[in-house]
């Protein structure tokens, strides 16, 4: 995992809202302990979200209820002081355990819901030794947390104002420096739903009122970051939100400094490496007015970039389309690639009994060294990979989920080498060879035919033999790897820059867009240039 950005600053990454003692009727349960060894293969750093409320179930009356079909709802309370106080010493031992400066850095801290009317907050303390809050409201909340130097980040915003999402009006920035605007609810930026929170039909829909442009509008220094409020044992969940930190340092205090001066942001899920700075000064900086400002973004991607923009006040001044603005080397020169690797196609849950599926991959070039990778992981069981030279290999598992939930997993390994080299995969037995000139032009998939046919003629009655389209039947049954297409080092690295001399009429904001072209996204923080 590679780490960039300007200024010494280096690019961590983390997960600050990944909820844990989450409903035992809704997930096995697994120590806090357990999450935190895995959290450390992929991330940077941790704050898990310490969910205070807890649930009851109330059934349906038995006249109203189907036979056979028992239905009921949910109403969450807050814990018992008693209970709170015995789980988050627990969850505060597992933090300072797993602390390891430069290495792997936690944060104790917890998910603040309040009497509802507030908005929820994730509560993060620098260090362990202080108690849950208990408060109702935010006022009361704000100003335990001022003594205390801890941070209170406002999340799924763009909900209905004052039911579980934000009265921006009630905001202290210098203890809510930024806010959480993707995540597996969705996206808060605005109200327009270029993807919209459409995930929790309880919660939803969203609406104005509480999008982060209207906090920005109403004048708030407010940072903008993605977590993934999963309630599953997935911390950094590929898809489903990630935070950025640009801090000098892997250490609570570098970090902690970063996240005060709002030198965060978000992306979706690819690791979408983002340098902003206006005449010089970074993502998250409060300058003074000048008659002109030098915006200048560098965008170093996991897939094709697609589109940068930058926005002045919630509206694009720019925007760089960068497909069309790059071709594949030629044979002769030595460059930078990614590949990204995705295994888990294949029969769905209840089809046929292979729940979970194994992967073994190597993948080794004629010519040529691996210098990186990033993770883009769904499930827990992933191998880190191991890059030797020119060859590079790594295990993975997925398990079988229903048509609309992904169960692929995968990995972007970034190579160095020139067009004609040869890239040899080999996943499970099966082996493709081509040159990279070949495969920057288009991906390509590897099935197991006969294994799905081994697997149907020992579980089920059909005779394979006797289908009348069989290759057809076959894929949809087998097991698959995709080879996304092989994107160049200029296909996935951008510089744009603009200079805005307009005149300037009060407090101005500017923030940056990124989008790759599979869809993935990263918003930075702001950077507010004062009036003169």
């Amino acid at each position: 995992m590679n780490n960039k950005s300007s200024k010494a600053h280096k690019i961590f990454w983390g997960d600050t809202h990944h909820n844990t003692y989450t409903y035992a009727i809704q997930q096995p349960y697994l120590s806090i302990d357990e999450i935190l060894s895995f959290a450390k293969t992929h991330l940077d750093f941790y704050s898990g979200a310490y969910y205070t409320p807890t649930a009851e179930m109330f059934y349906s009356k038995q006249d109203l209820v189907s036979v056979g079909t028992p239905v009921g709802i949910l109403a969450e309370r807050i814990k018992s002081a008693k209970t709170i106080s015995r789980e988050w010493k627990e969850f505060q031992e597992a933090t300072a355990i797993h602390n390891s400066p430069n290495q792997f850095v936690t944060f104790p801290g917890y998910e603040w819901q309040g009497d509802g009317s507030w908005g929820d907050h994730n509560v993060i303390y620098k260090d362990e030794g202080v108690p849950v809050c208990l408060a109702m409201t935010l006022p009361k909340l704000y100003d335990f947390l001022r003594r205390h130097d801890a941070l209170a980040i406002p999340h799924h915003i763009g909900y209905r104002s004052g039911i579980r999402a934000p009265l921006w009006e009630h905001c202290d920035e210098r203890i809510s420096p930024f806010a959480e605007i993707y995540s597996i609810h969705g996206c808060s930026e605005t109200d327009e739903e270029l993807i919209g929170l459409r995930s929790n039909s309880h919660m939803g829909p969203g609406v104005a009122g509480s999008t982060y442009q209207e906090a920005l509008d109403r004048g708030l220094h407010l940072g903008a970051i993605c977590s993934t409020d999963n309630w599953t044992n997935m911390p950094g969940h590929w898809g489903q939100g990630l935070m950025a930190c640009l801090a000098t340092e892997l250490t609570r205090e570098g970090l902690w400094d970063a996240f005060r001066k709002r030198r965060v942001y978000g992306v979706t899920g690819d690791r979408i490496e983002l340098s902003f700075t206006c005449n010089g000064e970074p993502m998250g900086s409060i300058l003074q007015g000048t008659s002109q400002r030098n915006l200048e973004v560098t965008v170093r991607g996991q897939d094709a970039i697609d589109r940068i923009e930058i926005l002045r006040n919630g509206r694009v001044i720019a925007t760089y389309c960068h497909q069309g603005n790059w071709d594949i080397p030629s044979e002769r020169n030595t460059t930078r690639f990614k590949l990204r690797i995705e295994p888990g196609w294949g029969p769905r849950i209840g089809e046929l009994p292979t729940p979970k599926r194994n992967w073994s991959a190597e993948v080794s070039l004629s010519h040529g060294r691996f210098v990186g990778w990033s993770p883009c992981w769904v499930t827990r069981d992933q191998g880190i990979p191991e890059l030797a030279g020119s060859k590079a290999s790594f295990t993975m598992s997925t398990s079988q989920k229903s048509v609309t939930a992904k169960s692929q997993g995968a990995i972007v390994l970034e190579f160095e080498s020139n067009p004609s080299a040869e890239v040899i995969v080999q996943i499970n037995g099966k082996t493709m060879k081509e040159r990279v000139h070949s495969l920057a032009r288009g991906s390509r998939v590897l099935w197991y035919r006969n294994e799905c046919i081994d697997l149907i003629r020992k579980t089920t009655d059909i005779v394979t033999e006797d289908l009348e389209r069989q290759d057809p039947f076959f894929y949809h049954y087998a097991f698959k790897s995709k080879l996304h297409r092989v994107i160049p080092e200029a296909g996935y690295s951008a510089n744009f820059s603009i200079v805005d001399t307009d005149k300037l009429s009060g407090r101005t904001n500017y923030r940056v867009r990124v989008e790759q072209r599979n869809g993935q996204r990263a918003w930075s923080s702001p950077i507010w240039v004062e009036a003169k």
